[in-house]
């Protein structure tokens, strides 16, 4: 009498039957989890291409802030001398006919940190889907050692059980004291809320702030969050816009600078990449506003 290796395919017809659907209908598993894994890297490679170089963007800006008093227009070039290469070569930009240099240079710098800051996101996001590919190849490869073998018993593993539904209990709504902020008040009385760490930052942007506070950041330098507190929905005066950006520089890691550019817009233009790393946001609307970074005698 003749004997099996456990887990091998049954000879009789109908055992074959259920055995070539199972293999077909994990595999057809597996290979659809690769497929997704593959297009969203796709995704992400054409997303990292519509951002662009983000050093180039910030060399148009520089450069074109370096020329403004010799730039030579041509409709929509602009030719201006490369002072960041040795051979100080003549170099075209595009920037529209109708906007004037400074203008075109500001947009290459919202250019510059849309790039790099999407760059930042994506590329953490490509490693770990990298990864999974990585993990779902491998798992393709055991599944087809195992079909090859008969293992009925490891196909059958790799099906997910049936989902139970999950009580979800109603948590009750309590006030968190948030102790994660420096607190300033401005010379005309409004509220300056400086986040202390990155983990803090998001809370005081995405859980503290409402949409039409004034929310601000050193343009280059990673730091604090600041917001200013606007219950009362009133135009914030320039005293305390300044104020606010001082300390903005001062709590970055530009606070050694004689001057720091810091960008500010309302909290409802800042939004949070997703899978972003904490403290990470990218602005869909800002102005910048140049200061002495310090701390203001209020």
């Amino acid at each position: 009498m003749s004997t099996q290796p456990p887990g091998a395919k049954p000879p009789n017809t109908e055992a074959t039957a259920q055995f070539d659907q199972l293999a077909a209908t994990v595999r057809r598993k597996a290979v659809g989890e690769i497929r997704k894994h593959s297009r969203l890297i796709d995704n992400l490679n054409a997303d990292l291409a519509r951002h662009g170089d983000a050093k180039r963007w910030k060399r148009y800006g520089d450069l074109l802030l370096a020329n403004v008093h010799t730039a030579e227009r041509f409709g929509d070039i602009i030719r201006v001398t490369d002072y960041f290469d040795e051979t100080v070569p003549l170099i075209e930009i595009e920037g529209e006919s109708n906007k004037q240099l400074s203008e075109i240079a500001e947009g290459y710098f919202r250019r510059y940190v849309k790039a790099r800051n999407g760059s930042q996101v994506i590329n953490e996001r490509m490693a770990i889907v990298n990864q999974k590919l990585a993990a779902a190849t491998e798992k393709l490869d055991l599944i087809d050692s195992a079909i090859a073998e008969g293992n009925e018993e490891y196909l059958k593993s790799l099906l997910a059980p049936p989902r139970k539904p999950i009580a979800i209990a109603r948590k009750k709504k309590r006030e968190i004291e948030f102790n994660g902020a420096r607190r300033f008040m401005s010379t005309d009385g409004f509220e300056i809320l400086v986040g202390k760490k990155a983990t803090d930052n998001d809370y005081l942007t995405f859980r503290v702030a409402r949409s039409l506070d004034t929310w601000m950041h050193a343009a280059d330098y990673p730091g604090s969050h600041v917001v200013i507190r606007n219950a009362g929905r009133k135009e914030i005066p320039n005293k305390t816009l300044l104020e606010a950006a001082q300390l903005a520089a001062f709590y970055s890691s530009g606070r050694s600078q004689t001057k720091a550019a810091v960008h500010y817009t309302l909290r409802k233009f800042v939004n949070k990449p997703k899978r972003g790393a904490p403290g990470l946001v990218s602005l869909a609307s800002f102005k910048t506003i140049l200061v002495e970074p310090k701390v203001p005698s209020f």
